[in-house]
């Protein structure tokens, strides 16, 4: 360790408790800036990887809110509006489009088991080319009284490969053939039924909330888009970006609002770091005055001050990282709570790069926080210091 290295070191060490909050306000500071950039970075790929995983292009789904069409293909939200029934089949009938499937979701008193189920009802045939990543124990329904599970629903419900799922409001009685192993997303808490049988669970024959549809060429997407909308008015189509945009746009004041926050915070550790460095120098304007006295130059006491500034700083910043990894769990927990919607899988991880650069960004900061300190300390006169 180099000389003014130490007394660096030294100096922050005399006053423990004062080097100590400075640091802890850089630490939160850093923290959350880390946390921010890293859940808004595993929002986006968490998004991404979900609109991938529904294997389709685009929604055809009755004119409404792009809201709710995203919240129809991430959230298999409830939409209180159906297709009309001809539309599948002049869909099926567009030249370029590989796949068309019908997609009614709608919700299911159970008073068996207390609760309300959301049910999603496809054609079973196509679920592997829609749901491509899905791994399933047991076997995909292909009997009109046979059903397969949510992860969350067979967990909650007790229920294993072959029990019996019974809904007496309707007075049918199924047989569970598969499980959805945990995607940690909606697709979770849904019950799957054939398209048929939900339609006349809902007694609501060849309805569909949207249709899903996959085209054989995907650089063709945009003319057959423009094909359909000429040919069949009154109704809406959303392509997967657009969905993603229309989450995107929902989510992205939430993150300018947390990314102000956290820079804010770090704009405050700053003033922490010029604050604290200043009362030093003004309690050691004898010793500073000395050490000019016995032939240190304004340039030495200007770097001895502003070292003391970057140990602050990374110090505090590293101690940030180390507690927003270990508290992520915690943070993502809140974070879910309070979002009107968060994709599945791990938002918050640690990454070096990002970790460096949170670091790195509030070196540069406290640097120019310690500019002015270390500039003071080294305009000190020594006679007078020492005479004071």
């Amino acid at each position: 360790m180099s000389g003014m290295l130490k007394l660096s070191v030294q100096n922050l060490l005399r006053h423990r408790t004062r080097s100590f909050l400075t640091m802890l306000g850089i630490a939160a500071a850093v923290g959350v800036l880390f946390s921010v950039f890293s859940f808004n970075r595993g929002f986006d790929q968490g998004l991404a990887r979900e609109l991938q995983a529904t294997g389709l292009h685009f929604m055809v789904v009755p004119v409404g809110c792009a809201h709710e069409v995203a919240a129809l293909v991430l959230h298999g939200a409830v939409v209180p509006k159906y297709l009309d029934a001809g539309v599948i089949d002049d869909v099926r009938k567009i030249d370029g489009v590989e796949l068309a499937t019908p997609i009614l979701v709608a919700q299911l008193p159970n008073p068996d088991r207390h609760r309300i189920d959301l049910i999603y009802g496809v054609e079973m045939e196509v679920l592997r080319e829609i749901k491509p990543d899905w791994r399933i124990s047991g076997e995909i329904p292909t009997a009109p009284n046979e059903l397969l599970l949510g992860y969350d629903v067979a967990e909650h419900a007790g229920l294993r490969l072959g029990d019996e799922f019974r809904y007496p409001a309707v007075d049918e009685t199924f047989i569970v053939t598969g499980i959805l192993e945990r995607t940690n997303s909606q697709d979770d808490a849904f019950v799957y039924l054939d398209i048929g049988t939900a339609q006349r669970l809902m007694d609501n024959p060849d309805g569909a909330t949207a249709i899903g549809v996959k085209v054989s060429a995907p650089e063709r997407m945009g003319s057959i888009i423009n094909q359909l909308e000429e040919e069949m008015p009154g109704i809406q189509i959303v392509t997967m970006s657009q969905v993603m945009n229309s989450v995107a746009n929902v989510a992205a004041s939430a993150k300018s609002l947390s990314l102000a926050i956290a820079l804010v915070a770090l704009v405050i550790g700053a003033v922490g770091v010029m604050n604290s460095i200043l009362m030093a120098v003004f309690e050691r304007s004898q010793e500073i005055g000395m050490m000019r006295a016995i032939g240190a130059s304004r340039w030495n006491v200007f770097q001895i001050i502003l070292k003391e500034t970057t140990i602050l700083t990374i110090v505090g910043g590293a101690a940030g990282i180390a507690i927003a990894t270990v508290g992520a769990q915690l943070i993502e927990n809140y974070v879910r709570r309070i979002m009107p919607y968060v994709p599945g899988g791990d938002m918050l991880s640690f990454d070096p790069t990002l970790a460096l650069a949170c670091v790195g960004f509030a070196l540069v900061v406290g640097l120019v926080a310690g500019l002015y300190p270390a500039w003071k300390a080294s305009r000190i006169n020594p006679i007078e210091a020492i005479k004071s």
